[in-house]
């Protein structure tokens, strides 16, 4: 009876959450953060949960303004360390991308108390290249470059590169990078970010 008692929960966390998802992945972000604020959820799941999952679908919906407005939001609660982390890793990127100093920042600092050495010296990197728009990583970047033979991935470091030699104004080589960052991330969001940077 006891075990009955456990699952029955359990069952129902787990037909909610499908639905949820559901309703994301066909687009209905709306429905989907109506369902999480109702009082079912509200009672399955931990405020934290809620937040987190209505954080997800705001990002997959790519509702700028509700995206910062829920970072913000979470970050002004009571977090533990794993929980500020798991959101930080989560959005640091799109912040960066965004070019939002403050929170990029204040993201970068969680996961420097919460992440592995290798996360934070590429986050940190991120950071100045992205954000206070340095040029002091060409070597490291070309020494990850080396590391990695996926196309994506070597598209986004040669994107790093070209960016660093535009901030010197060698614009032969940004442009050389660039060109090849283009190629390789084709068919990605960065692809006209990457165009967008040419000169």
């Amino acid at each position: 009876m006891s075990l009955c008692a456990i699952a029955i929960p359990f069952f129902i966390r787990s037909f909610l959450w499908q639905s949820i998802l559901k309703k994301i992945y066909n687009g209905q972000y709306d429905k989907a953060i109506q369902q999480m604020n109702a009082p079912l959820y509200t009672f399955l799941f931990s405020t934290y949960e809620k937040n987190y999952n209505i954080l997800r679908a705001y990002i997959s919906k790519q509702d700028t303004n509700k995206i910062t407005k829920q970072v913000e939001f979470m970050l002004s609660q009571n977090l533990n360390n794993s929980q500020a982390y798991q959101v930080a890793s989560m959005t640091y990127f799109y912040f960066l991308d965004s070019q939002n100093v403050e929170l990029s920042k204040k993201l970068l600092e969680i996961i420097e108390r919460k992440g592995n050495e290798d996360e934070i010296t590429y986050d940190r990197m991120l950071y100045r290249i992205l954000i206070e728009k340095k040029s002091e990583d060409i070597s490291f970047v070309n020494e990850l470059l080396s590391k990695h033979p996926d196309n994506q991935q070597q598209g986004i470091l040669q994107y790093l590169l070209g960016l660093q030699y535009q901030y010197l104004s060698d614009v032969k080589q940004a442009n050389y990078y660039l060109n090849k960052a283009k190629k390789n991330l084709k068919g990605t969001p960065y692809h006209k970010k990457v165009k967008e940077s040419m000169v």
